[in-house]
């Protein structure tokens, strides 16, 4: 599993830092994001769907969210 911690990190930090981690996971790698950014989090789902990748997991817990997507292609 690739852990990524962009907690307090502004946008673009946390969507570049998942684009990242995609392009270097092999298939079936599990990618967990955790963040506080509120644009970053919608703009990292759909980074995902657009690319084809699974979304296992989405949540948000006082202020911080948690995506977590599997690597599919």
């Amino acid at each position: 599993m690739i852990k990524i911690n962009v907690v307090g990190k502004p946008c673009p930090v946390p969507l570049n830092e998942f684009r990242k981690a995609i392009r270097r996971a092999p298939v079936g790698e599990i990618i967990e994001i955790i963040g506080t950014h509120e644009l970053s989090k919608g703009e990292i789902a759909l980074a995902a769907e657009e690319t084809g990748q699974e979304i296992l997991e989405i949540d948000e817990k006082d202020g911080v969210w948690r995506i977590v997507v599997k690597k599919v292609r």
